[in-house]
């Protein structure tokens, strides 16, 4: 129970924060630096080197693959048999087939499954970003204004080696084999700890519940495939394979998480549809609050 209050909270404190000005417009970005700096790569160090690999976290790695296609492939289609641009299409790819892995699904995790099952997590977070800055990179450099929109290897490679919970997560795995790093377990834990609070509140003055009316059906489609479909796909596919057990039903609830923040900055760099996009992160927070209890109860049922 107190971690859902603290979520709750958190977010709360984040938007009561923004509207009374108590925090400056960008304040947010502070906070955020401290957890992709700082916080994130603490966690890593804490949990990973404790990670046994198991076979089914190659199922882990793989379900933000699946989600992203899905989003890329469903995406596609619509534009071909409706009005809306090619700007927009690729706007609702990558918002509605990214998942907030870690700045909301770490602490849904720790709520839900207990703050042992964030290995799993950190797994599923490090695919997302590698997808967001590999093939999110490429998607929206194809659906840009800009006249130049052809893939730079380059600028994505430096995206994906200088993103700080990446390296984190490379030299946990790394140094524990040569070093022993127990001593240190409980400053990585106190760092860790701070990445929740922190991250919710980040969020929290972030939140963007403005919808533009003639933009209600691309959001309520990007909704829909975020929070229900593309987990749904996720949770067949492993049901149908007879797969179960913690590590996949973190999996697939990782999958159900609402879209992930960090996409509208690519939004905005490559100037594609940011308030469409930035309506579904607002959206999706709350709503993915609920969506991820029903989600819960499937896995803990069917899944055990």
């Amino acid at each position: 129970m107190s971690n859902f209050i603290l979520i709750i909270f958190c977010l709360s404190a984040g938007v009561i924060s923004r509207k009374f000005n108590w925090v400056a417009k960008d304040g947010y970005k502070a906070l955020n630096a401290w957890v992709l700096y700082f916080g994130l790569p603490a966690i890593s160090f804490n949990y990973l080197p404790k990670l046994n690999w198991d076979n089914r976290l190659l199922f882990t790695m793989l379900g933000p693959i699946l989600v992203l296609t899905g989003s890329i492939i469903l995406f596609y289609i619509i534009e071909r048999f409706t009005n809306i641009s090619k700007r927009t299409s690729h706007t609702l790819m990558l918002i509605a087939g990214l998942s907030n892995t870690s700045f909301v699904g770490f602490p849904l995790i720790t709520a839900y499954f207990g703050v042992e099952a964030l290995p799993i997590g950190i797994v599923s977070d490090q695919m997302t970003f590698f997808l967001l800055s590999t093939v999110g990179v490429v998607v929206a450099m194809k659906g840009s204004l800009k006249k130049k929109n052809t893939v730079d290897i380059k600028f994505i490679l430096k995206r994906v080696f200088t993103f700080p919970p990446l390296i984190g997560c490379l030299l946990a795995i790394t140094l524990a084999r040569f070093i022993d790093l127990s001593s240190l377990d409980d400053f990585f834990k106190i760092l860790g700890s701070t990445v929740s609070p922190l991250a919710l509140f980040s969020i929290g003055l972030q939140l963007n519940f403005g919808i533009v009316k003639s933009e209600i059906p691309n959001i309520t489609y990007a909704l829909i495939y975020k929070l229900l479909l593309a987990p749904a796909v996720i949770f067949l596919i492993a049901w149908s394979m007879g797969l179960s057990g913690e590590i996949v039903q973190v999996s697939i609830f990782e999958m159900a998480m609402p879209s992930l923040v960090a996409t509208s900055i690519i939004l905005s760099q490559f100037k594609l549809n940011s308030k469409v996009g930035n309506s579904v992160i607002g959206l999706s927070i709350p709503l993915g609050l609920l969506s991820t209890y029903f989600w819960y109860f499937i896995l803990s049922t069917f899944l055990m």
